[in-house]
């Protein structure tokens, strides 16, 4: 028989308070924008490709009339790309950048329906499922700050 081998792992408890998360949480928004995440997803793919040639930052750009979300990236030596998704804009139209890596993850996370509350482009955006009941869930809340841009 060989040598027996064992995995030990080691836990510590840190003393401390956990610092209070919910204040960064937004209780209101400007602007609510309710989208497929399918749609969402694909679009934001497609602009993480230029991203990638531009500082990996995406462009959303929230029309309330008509309801459009753009998804946009810029790559200095390859050129610009645009998608348009139909969209529930709920407020005002609006204009947020993102890191395309923190974008899909978030939405690699969701299914069917999500909701971006957002109350300007220097603010966080707050991602939820919608729920089955025309509400977004508080079981699953995803904050991303945003990236700040010229536009």
């Amino acid at each position: 028989m060989g040598p027996q081998c064992g995995v030990w792992r080691l836990a510590q408890l840190i003393q401390g308070t956990f610092p209070n998360y919910s204040q960064l949480i937004p209780a209101e928004y400007s602007t609510r924008c309710i989208v497929d995440v399918d749609e969402f997803k694909r679009e934001t793919r497609i602009a993480a490709i230029f991203a990638r040639d531009g500082s990996g930052i995406i462009r959303l750009q929230i029309q309330s009339s008509p309801g459009q979300l753009s998804v946009s990236a810029r790559a200095d030596e390859v050129g610009d790309n645009e998608g348009t998704i139909d969209a529930d804009v709920r407020g005002d139209s609006s204009k947020i950048a993102f890191n395309s890596r923190y974008l899909q993850d978030v939405l690699g996370a969701l299914s069917g329906k999500v909701v971006l509350d957002m109350q300007s482009a220097s603010s966080q955006g707050v991602f939820r499922p919608m729920g089955e009941g025309g509400e977004p869930e508080t079981d699953f809340v995803h904050v991303v700050m945003p990236v700040f841009v010229q536009w």
